[in-house]
Order: structure tokens, then C-alpha cells, then sequence
């Protein structure tokens, strides 16, 4: 009877739609049997993307600043065109001006596209009440679903990089330009409209000669929010591979460098309200002076009195000549600094450029210097890559996009590898890094004043409750990025000690949750976490130092691990309760089977846990910057030179 009643207050434990299985076929149909046809989308957007980002990097910043404070000034205004000057040239001492140019150069894109197809549309749906009934439920589900939904599968049928993050961008920011325009001409008055058809207009005269010049102030103020979209999303598109300013705020985040986040949001932000300004001008042209008698080309015809033809000419010329003098007489000048001057020996990987992936962890990424060093040594061209998601990483590598990672955890990536193909298409080389820990940690303090040494310890609900930072009764336990393969460990953890109703998982950015531990950890508070080795953590917290592992009261890990025992989760005696693992290097096995110098290479690297753990610790201490991890790799080299050139050589002279 009890039961029953629970059915009928509660039905929806019957039965639940697979909505996310039905969803996972439909992406992995596509994929399989249509992929090639999205990767022949990429073509035009590459096409434009490289070519706008090419144009943008080739001029020099002091013409570029010229050519973007003339351009400002004719469409919107001295105002605006000096703000414009003052904004770049702050970016360009802050010393971001190439990223700055690549987020640019994918916006551009990005509203290039949105322009091309959804002003089209948007006339469409304001002449057919049947396209826009089509099209406004797919606007409504475009601009509700969170754009973090969008890069799996943009990633999965577009790869990683800049082109799927220009088609992600594309499916958020061209929304408004769609709905506004469609409501733009549909607010132009029917007296107007009837007035036209009167004096005889087609309707072609009348979309293009009424409806769209009475619509232009709407319709901008679309473009305008696209504009925005476009450059909110180079964040969130920064998680699948994509350069730019999203990604100097993406690795701020990662690293709790609050500086560095900060000079790639002030980035964002100059840029942003530059084009805002300039869009909201152009929105607002009805109360100008006609294009004529404003901006230079107004101030040459004031001056000079000549022609509009003449001075726009005479303006066009100079910019002409200002491209020129960037393109091929600077640009030659840095090509001439880049020069190789390494002496012609056996480079097996010469004219091979090779992908490598990289987490947003700064130990991953020194991994994949010191490996792209021997690469080089090798003759490779090396085009690295960052993504956020370790799930995405293994799918750019199954799906070829990539062609290694450097830290690849062969037990807790198990799931991942085997998602995307197992050996079918990858392949498990080397071990880069042996005997990696995972765990729970606790600080020191506590865990002497209570005698704590064991995770079971915290069923009693007076211990817990020393973890308890919102008040709700229950230990926090900082855990897991939601999808890492630590995230169901933890929670079958909980369950299998008993530890559901005393202790709660807290998931969220691992970076901006440690933060709150750090800050509890400085002010004295009892702090409970979840953490690895290496990692720049056990540079800050030290373990029997500030903090104790915990022991576990017996080993038991999910189904897909369940062939571990406990000797493969102790630790000098201690069970972690997570398997000591091997970092190793994960490839596509095209790329090891086309390249055997790299794959002998990738087998022979190995850097102690020691070694990370004290270039994580130069990290904290301000050295977190690109240039920085390439500079420590490179001094790692250095210290073990003879080491580091017996295992080119020996990956040099492997053939088979």
C-alpha cells in the first residue's frame, strides 16, 4: 500500500525518458556516417578565419592602430576613434596584442557568417508567417540551451580548434540578428508599406527601397548584440582549443592567477565596448551628417574642398598604402628573425607538423614542452594545443585532430580511452611520469587535534561537521569537475563507506574550488579535499607538513575498475583508495605507425613526480606565463642535457 502510494505521489520514478541516450546515438550517427561532410563546412570558414587573422597579424600594431582610429572616426565619431586608439594601444602594452588579434579575427568571422545567413532569414520570417513559425522555436532552444552544450558535439563533428569555435559562436550570436531583423521590418508602418505599392513598387523595391532602410536602426541593434555574443563566447570557446584572449583567462582560472585572468578580461572588455560603441553608432546613423561630411573623408572635403569621389579615393589610397608598407615590408622583417639556423642533420620528422594536446593544468602543459623540445630535436614542427576537458582531448586524438597528449592517466582515463575507440584507434606509449597519487587530504592541525587518519571517521556526524562550511550539517568535500573520471570514484566512495548523509561532494571548477580551501587554509579552518600528485597543490600545501592523506577503510572502486585490489590502491602501507597510476603519452595510432622516431621518443621520456612538483612550485611564485613553462622545460633539459640527448639519438636512429 505504501509503495503504491509513493508510485502516485511520485510517478516519475516509473519511468525516465532517455532523452541523453537518444541524444549520444543521434551525435554518434552523425559522426560515423556524415563527418566528412562537416569537415567540409570547415573549408569557407577556414578559408575566411585564416585570412582575417593572417591580415590582422601581418600589419603592424602602429597601422593597425591608424587604420581601426580612421575607421572609427568615419563610422562613429572622433570620440569613439580616439577611445579605439587608447583601447588597442593598451592591449598592445599589456602584452596581448596577438591574442587580442586572434579573438578579433574569430568575431569577425564569427559575425561575417551570422551577417551572411541570419539577416537572410530574418527577412524570410518577416515575409512568410510560416518560416518564422519554423524558425523562432529554434531561436528560442538556440539562446536557452547553455553555449556550454554546444562544444561536445561541435567538437565531435568539427574537431577542435578555432573552426568549431566559430561555429559554436555562430549558433549563440546569430539568434538576435534574426529576431531583429524579422522585427524590424515587420514594425516598418503598412500606411508606408501601402504607400510604396501604390506608386508601383515591386516587391523587391519594396523589401529593399522601404522596408530594410526603415529597419536598418533595428536591425543594427541586432548586429550590435551579435557582435557581443560573439566575443562573450571566446571564453567558453576557449575549453575546445581555441587562442586567444579566452584562453589567457581560461589559464588564469586554472592556475588561481587572478592577474593574469584579469589582463585577459580587461582584453575582452576594451575590445568589447569598441565595437559596442561603434555598433550603437551605426544604429543611430539617421541623426548623423551624411557619410560625406563626416569622419576624415568630411575633414579632407572641409579642408581641401575637394570631391566626395576625390577625397574617398584619396582615403582608400592611403589605407591602400599603409596595408602595403605592414604586409610586405614588415612582415619579410619578421619572418628574417624566425630563420633557422640549425645545422642540416637527420631530422626524421622533417616538414611533419604534429598536434599536441595539452590540459589546463600547468604540469600537463611542462610535460608537453619537454616533449615538444625532443620533437623539435627531431625535426618536427610543433602546433601545440590547450583544451580544458580531458574527454575532449581524447576525442580530438580518436577523431585525428590531435596526434598526442602528454598526460595521459592510464587507470583514472580508462573511460575516456575506451569511448573513443580503445586500441582501435589509439595507443598508450611510455610511462612519462610513474607512481601518480590520488586521494583525500585534510590539514594537519585538525587531523591531530581529532586523530583523524581515516575517511570512515567521517560517518560521525561531530567530525563532519568540522568540514561544514555553508551550515547545513554536512562535511564539504571538495571534489571533482563534474565528467573528470574522479567524479563517480568519489561518489561510490561515499556510498560504499556509508557516507551519504554526513559528508556532501562538491563539484564545480577544481581550480576556483581550491581557492575556497586555500582561503579556509589561511585563516586556520578545518579544510577536506580532493587532490593528485603531481599537481601545483602539493607545492602549497605540503603533505605531512600542512596536510595528512587519508586512509580509506577498505578499496572499492566502480565496475570499470573493479579488477583492482588493494595493493593497488597502497601507498607506503596506506590506502589512498584510488590506484597509483601511470602518466603515460596517448596517441593516435596513425600518427605512431607513420612516425616510429616520435613513438621510440614518447617510450624513452620519463620525469619524476619530484621534478613537476618543483617546477609547479616556481608556478605559485609568479613563473606561470607561456613563456615561462616553455623556459622551465627547456632548463630541465638543460640540467639533464646528456640524458635528454641519448634519447633523441636513439629515437633519431629508430626505423622500425
Amino acid at each position: 500500500m505504501t509503495n503504491n502510494l509513493n508510485v502516485l505521489l511520485n510517478p516519475f520514478e516509473l519511468y525516465n525518458i532517455p532523452l541523453d541516450d537518444w541524444i549520444n546515438a543521434t551525435v554518434d550517427f552523425l559522426v560515423n556516417n556524415f563527418r566528412p561532410l562537416f569537415q567540409a563546412i570547415r573549408f569557407p570558414v577556414s578559408l575566411a578565419l585564416d585570412g582575417i587573422e593572417w591580415v590582422f597579424l601581418a600589419i603592424p600594431p602602429l597601422i593597425f592602430l591608424l587604420i581601426t582610429g580612421l575607421i572609427a572616426w568615419q563610422l562613429a565619431g572622433r570620440v569613439i576613434a580616439i577611445y579605439s586608439i587608447i583601447a588597442l594601444t593598451l592591449i598592445g602594452f599589456l602584452g596581448i596584442w596577438e591574442e587580442a588579434m586572434v579573438s578579433l579575427a574569430l568575431v569577425m568571422t564569427a559575425v561575417g557568417f551570422c551577417t551572411v545567413i541570419g539577416i537572410p532569414l530574418g527577412i524570410a520570417s518577416a515575409r512568410n508567417d510560416r518560416v518564422e513559425g519554423l524558425v523562432k522555436p529554434l531561436l528560442d532552444v538556440m539562446q536557452t540551451i547553455p553555449s556550454f552544450v554546444y562544444l561536445v558535439p561541435v567538437v565531435m563533428l568539427f574537431g577542435i580548434g578555432k573552426i568549431p569555435g566559430v561555429m559554436a559562436t555562430f549558433i549563440v550570436a546569430v539568434p538576435p540578428l534574426i529576431r531583429l531583423t524579422n522585427l524590424g521590418i515587420r514594425q516598418v508602418s503598412l500606411e508606408v508599406v501601402e504607400a510604396a505599392k501604390s506608386f508601383g513598387s515591386t516587391p523587391w523595391q519594396l523589401l529593399w527601397e522601404v522596408q530594410i532602410p526603415l529597419a536598418l536602426p533595428t536591425i543594427l541593434a541586432g548586429l550590435n548584440q551579435t557582435v557581443l555574443l560573439a566575443l562573450a563566447m571566446s571564453v567558453v570557446t576557449s575549453m575546445i582549443a581555441v587562442p586567444g584572449l579566452g584562453l589567457i583567462v581560461l589559464q588564469g582560472v586554472g592556475r588561481l592567477d587572478v592577474g593574469l585572468a584579469a589582463v585577459g578580461g580587461l582584453g575582452i572588455v576594451l575590445i568589447a565596448v569598441m565595437l559596442d560603441r561603434i555598433a550603437q553608432t551605426l544604429g543611430q546613423s539617421n541623426n548623423q551628417l551624411p557619410w560625406q561630411k563626416r569622419g576624415p573623408i568630411g575633414f579632407f572635403l572641409f579642408r581641401w574642398g575637394s570631391k566626395p569621389q576625390t577625397t574617398l579615393f584619396t582615403v582608400t589610397i592611403a589605407l591602400f598604402l599603409s596595408l602595403y608598407a605592414g604586409v610586405f615590408i614588415w612582415q619579410p622583417t619578421t619572418q628574417a628573425r624566425t630563420k633557422s639556423t640549425t645545422a642540416e642533420i637527420l631530422m626524421p620528422g622533417k616538414g611533419v607538423i604534429v598536434h599536441s594536446g595539452f590540459g589546463t593544468t600547468t604540469s600537463s602543459w611542462f610535460l608537453t614542452e619537454v616533449l615538444n623540445l625532443g620533437l623539435e630535436n627531431l625535426g618536427y614542427k610543433i602546433k601545440a594545443q590547450q583544451l580544458n576537458s580531458v574527454p575532449a582531448l581524447h576525442i580530438g586524438l580518436a577523431q585525428s585532430d590531435l596526434d598526442f597528449y602528454g598526460s595521459h592517466w592510464q587507470t583514472m582515463h580508462e573511460p575516456f580511452f575506451q569511448k573513443n575507440g580503445g586500441e582501435e584507434h589509439l595507443e598508450r606509449v611510455g610511462t612519462i611520469v610513474p607512481n601518480t597519487l590520488q586521494g583525500y587530504q585534510i590539514d594537519k592541525k585538525t587531523a591531530d587535534e581529532y586523530h583523524i587518519t581515516n575517511l570512515a571517521q567521517l560517518q560521525d556526524p561531530t567530525i563532519a561537521q568540522l568540514f561544514d562550511s555553508d551550515g547545513n550539517g554536512k562535511a564539504n568535500l571538495i571534489g571533482c569537475i563534474p565528467g573528470w573520471s574522479c567524479e563517480p570514484v568519489i561518489d561510490h566512495h561515499l556510498q560504499a563507506y556509508g557516507l551519504e548523509d554526513t559528508v556532501e561532494h562538491i563539484q564545480g571548477d577544481y581550480s576556483a574550488l581550491i581557492g575556497d580551501i586555500l582561503t579556509r587554509h589561511q585563516q586556520n579552518q578545518p579544510i577536506l579535499y580532493y587532490t593528485w600528485t603531481p599537481h601545483w597543490l602539493a607545492s602549497v600545501l605540503e603533505p605531512d607538513q600542512d596536510v595528512v592523506w587519508l586512509e580509506v577503510p577498505f578499496t572499492s572502486l566502480p565496475q570499470d575498475q573493479g579488477g583492482l585490489r588493494e595493493q593497488d590502491t597502497l601507498v607506503e602501507g596506506k590506502n589512498l583508495g584510488f590506484a597509483v597510476d601511470q602518466v603515460r603519452v596517448l596517441a593516435n595510432k596513425k600518427f605512431l605507425k607513420a612516425n616510429p622516431a616520435a613513438k621510440r621518443w614518447f617510450e624513452l621520456v620519463q620525469i619524476s613526480i619530484e621534478e613537476i612538483n618543483a617546477q609547479q612550485k616556481l608556478v605559485q611564485q609568479g613563473e606561470g606565463k607561456p613563456a615561462d613553462i616553455r623556459r622551465h622545460a627547456q632548463e630541465w633539459v638543460n640540467k639533464h642535457q646528456q640524458l635528454f640527448d641519448s634519447w633523441v639519438e636513439e629515437a633519431r636512429e629508430f626505423r622500425i
